[in-house]
């Protein structure tokens, strides 16, 4: 039998967690991403642990929860340009050499048409 996952409660209810029982959001915030990452196939499971452990630690590091959005933010950024640089098949990536040419010049003598 599977669980069912925890729901996710109302904004306004969310919002009054924050402000009354700040351990409880972080509980089930914690819980939520836990239940997310297990229910991902196993393929993707270790790659979803390691970006939680990376966005954890951002959000440690950071001063206070906005300097935490914005630096988790700019990871969401840099993974959307990595990505679309990535599919965008018209420019060389940045470790590729762009191709060359050897270009022969023409002579200086023509032949005339007769």
């Amino acid at each position: 039998m599977t669980e069912q996952p925890s729901r996710l409660p109302s904004f306004d209810e969310l919002k009054i967690m924050a402000l009354e029982q700040p351990q409880a959001l972080e509980n089930l915030r914690t819980l939520l991403i836990a239940e997310l990452i297990a229910s991902a196939p196993e393929c993707r499971r270790r790659r979803l642990e390691g970006l939680a452990f990376v966005i954890e630690a951002e959000r440690r590091k950071a001063h206070n929860p906005m300097q935490a959005c914005i630096k988790i933010s700019r990871m969401m950024l840099d993974s959307l340009v990595e990505l679309n640089a990535s599919l965008d098949l018209r420019r060389p990536s940045p470790t590729e050499q762009p191709p060359t040419a050897t270009v022969i010049p023409f002579g200086k003598h023509r032949r005339s048409l007769q």
